[in-house]
């Protein structure tokens, strides 16, 4: 089984660097643009399934990327929940909530606000990619989330704990893993270039 892992475009949070959380924040025009570009990259790949991020975001990034696709929604590959502070730049949030909030957020531990810590969203990737075992091993399926999401999913695949986002994935990036007999493997990080499996 291989599985492409698309991080949707820009948002207007990604503009204006606020967090998003699960709040139905739409993309951006450039964010729309990179979804559409990354079309070209992936037109000469067939999905047996597209699994969506229920957040609007990814919604757009999937309408964009995989067009004439049935798309399956999974909230579980959300982007970490931040409680009452969606919406909010950071900026902002560091004036008005100072140095808590700052070793917070580099913790990515927002459950002083309502939200998820990476412990708490670790939980139900790994409850995500467990059900993908049960997929067929020859099946190819895109799946279309979020920053958090896909680096919780690299930590699953290489089986260390997330103490907080040590690695970035860009807009509409794109990571690829294989899964074997239950066994993951990451083969491609962060990817804009060519999405081609070598022979």
């Amino acid at each position: 089984m291989r599985i492409y892992v698309i991080r949707h475009g820009q948002s207007e949070a990604n503009l204006v660097t606020a967090h998003a959380g699960w709040s139905q924040v739409p993309l951006t025009e450039k964010g729309i643009s990179q979804a559409q570009a990354v079309r070209s990259r992936l037109q000469e790949l067939h999905f047996d399934k597209v699994i969506v991020s229920d957040l609007r975001r990814a919604k757009q990034t999937a309408e964009n990327a995989l067009p004439g696709y049935e798309y399956t929604y999974d909230w579980r590959i959300r982007e970490i929940g931040v409680g009452r502070l969606a919406g909010e730049r950071v900026s902002d949030c560091e004036a008005k909530l100072g140095e808590s909030y700052i070793r917070n957020r580099k913790n990515r531990d927002f459950t002083a606000y309502g939200g998820e810590n990476l412990e708490m969203m670790q939980s139900r990737i790994a409850a995500f990619m467990d059900d993908l075992t049960g997929e067929p091993e020859d099946a190819q399926i895109a799946v279309v989330c979020h920053e958090g999401a896909i680096f919780c999913m690299v930590c699953h695949v290489l089986q260390c704990q997330p103490t907080r986002l040590a690695a970035r994935a860009d807009n509409c990036s794109v990571s690829v893993f294989t899964c074997k007999a239950g066994q993951w493997v990451l083969n491609k990080w962060n990817e804009t270039g060519n999405l081609i499996p070598e022979a």
